[in-house]
């Protein structure tokens, strides 16, 4: 690397991002830039992981859906069983009570 206004060869340290010229003092910023080639593959990446993150969040969206809904039908299948099974406890009441009433009044209890 050279000094941009006296042209003297400068020696790089990489701990300094910012040098001063031995020879005339001026400051020279150190940059260091990635080959194109490097850019590209760098933002080839980082666009790779947005796209499978996005795809990773799609797919848990999507998969959440389908679970909800998986338990809303158990549970709407678990009302019904719920359902049907007060209806035939209440209709086995019903049958007892009459049974009882029938009874007690065949031997007299009423």
């Amino acid at each position: 690397m050279k000094c941009e206004h006296c042209g003297a060869p400068l020696e790089i340290d990489q701990m300094k991002q910012i040098k001063f010229c031995p020879y005339c003092g001026a400051e020279i910023e150190i940059k260091e830039e990635m080959p194109a080639s490097m850019t590209e593959v760098v933002h080839g990446i980082a666009k790779s992981f947005f796209i499978q993150s996005a795809e990773k969040i799609r797919y848990n969206h999507e998969h959440a859906a389908e679970i909800a809904e998986q338990k809303r039908k158990a549970r709407q299948e678990e009302n019904q069983n719920a359902r049907k099974m007060m209806a035939y406890m209440m209709g086995g009441l019903f049958v007892m009570m009459t049974a009882t009433m029938l009874v007690g009044k065949i031997i007299g209890w009423y």
